[in-house]
């Protein structure tokens, strides 16, 4: 009897120490699972932005300037829009990259515009939106060149519409670019829908690319 409750205890001793053991194990396996999954979307992040970045290198030429379907105040927005591509008709942007830093520049008419930009990613939930920051050297600011932005947005927002329910403006530029074709939106709240994330009352400026 002694014997096997000798044995008893030292099984159950054994059964701890496995299962701590199991524990610490399954805590390491985790962790690394953790941080695989950062750096995959850390990755997954750098490539998106690398390849807008490549592909939006070159001349861009001005072609519209739109209010988002369903945007509140749309009348409106849609009329000031339309004033104000007759005053971009001519406007271009052309990216290029110099010495490892990235620049823009533009001319509209008598306007001219030169600065650096950047892109970065903002995530909401799980899908990561790409923006653009313009760093202006010279010039008006982008976002007033293209929107007509107030430089104090509390006060007014894209194409000088003030305080705009629905339509606060970000901080920054959303992008999308494609081979022939250039998105840059300055949109409103981000909310979350049926389908996911989406971006309300937006602004979206179209250009197409000039070939050399």
């Amino acid at each position: 009897m002694k014997a096997l409750t000798i044995f008893s205890i030292c099984a159950l001793m054994f059964v701890g120490c496995t299962s701590a053991e199991y524990q610490k194990m399954q805590a390491e396996r985790d962790q690394l699972l953790k941080n695989y999954e950062d750096l995959r979307e850390e990755h997954s992040e750098l490539k998106a932005k690398t390849d807008i970045t490549d592909t939006l290198l070159g001349k861009w030429q001005f072609l519209n300037l739109e209010v988002e379907e369903g945007a509140a105040i749309e009348d409106v927005a849609k009329t000031r829009a339309a004033l104000r591509a007759l005053d971009l008709k001519n406007l271009t942007l052309e990216f290029f990259e110099a010495r490892d830093i990235y620049h823009y520049r533009g001319k509209n008419g008598g306007t001219e515009i030169f600065g650096q930009f950047s892109i970065f990613t903002v995530r909401y939930g799980d899908e990561p939106f790409p923006f653009i920051r313009f760093i202006k050297r010279s010039g008006p600011e982008l976002s007033q060149l293209l929107f007509a932005v107030s430089r104090d947005r509390q006060s007014s927002g894209p194409l000088g519409l003030s305080d705009p329910q629905g339509l606060a403006t970000a901080k920054e530029i959303s992008i999308s670019v494609t081979e022939d074709r250039l998105y840059l939106t300055m949109h409103g709240k981000m909310q979350l829908g049926p389908t996911g994330w989406v971006q309300s009352g937006g602004m979206h400026c179209y250009f197409e690319r000039v070939e050399e």
